[in-house]
């Protein structure tokens, strides 16, 4: 079981957070995304850009609010993952997610749906589309995901001789 990541200080600038955690690392987090999802009625302070402005950390570090109760906030665990697919994604990641996968370039390639080519230049530097770096990372978090959708392609070579 994984601790939940708890917060130490909290600032926002327009919709991205400043987040200082206990662990000692500290992450800027655009949270415009979380903020346009609808929400309960009581969400609908965060309207307002004096009160977006006044985060305040609550529930012993567990959660960003903007109320006194600390019920209208986002939590540490939606944070950190918010936090980790804003993180970027380029080539070094793309083949870190091939090599922990264990694809052959073809394989990796027909998976996203594209092909060697174009999946040999992301690898080479080429600009990896968001759609791509979300399926990467949704695949390597979900196995399931992953299973449901990889075909392994036939080894190289002539099938061995029948019996």
């Amino acid at each position: 079981m994984t601790e939940t990541p708890r917060i130490e200080t909290v600032s926002i600038s327009g919709t991205v957070l400043a987040v200082g955690w206990r662990d000692g690392q500290t992450e800027n987090i655009d949270i415009a995304g979380w903020l346009a999802r609808p929400g309960p009625k009581e969400f609908d302070i965060l309207k307002d850009p004096a009160v977006l402005a006044r985060p305040v950390v609550a529930g012993w570090g567990t959660v960003v609010a903007w109320d006194e109760e600390g019920d209208v906030g986002i939590d540490s665990v939606h944070l950190r993952l918010i936090a980790d697919e804003q993180k970027p994604f380029g080539p070094s990641e793309l083949a870190g997610w091939q090599s922990d996968l264990m694809l052959s370039n073809k394989e990796a390639a027909s998976l996203l749906g594209v092909g060697v080519s174009t999946y040999l230049g992301y690898k080479a530097g080429s600009a990896i589309p968001p759609v791509v770096r979300i399926a990467c990372r949704a695949m390597k978090r979900d196995p399931v995901l992953f299973e449901a959708h990889y075909r392994p392609s036939r080894p190289p070579g002539r099938p061995p001789k029948a019996a």
